[in-house]
């Protein structure tokens, strides 16, 4: 996955999860349960090239735009 793979897939999964704009990178850092108090933080360094994108972010992103919903999001039964 590319960083602009990645900006475009948060925008997609906004949209596919019924926001109505695209997903914050924090937003995406927390669905990823990324450490630290700013889990939106690796999620714009990817974004911005200065850090690789890890296979299992790609990967789990990838299942997210397939249709796979994070806990987070998954209805209360």
């Amino acid at each position: 996955m590319t960083p602009q793979e990645l900006t475009e897939a948060r925008a997609d999964l906004g949209v596919l999860w019924g926001l109505g704009r695209p997903l914050h990178a924090a937003e995406l850092g927390r669905i990823l349960r990324l450490p630290g108090r700013d889990p939106g933080r690796n999620v714009m360094l990817w974004e911005r090239r200065t850090h690789p994108i890890p296979g299992p972010v790609s990967l789990c992103v990838d299942m997210m735009l397939r249709g796979a919903r994070p806990p987070l999001l998954e209805p209360e039964r």
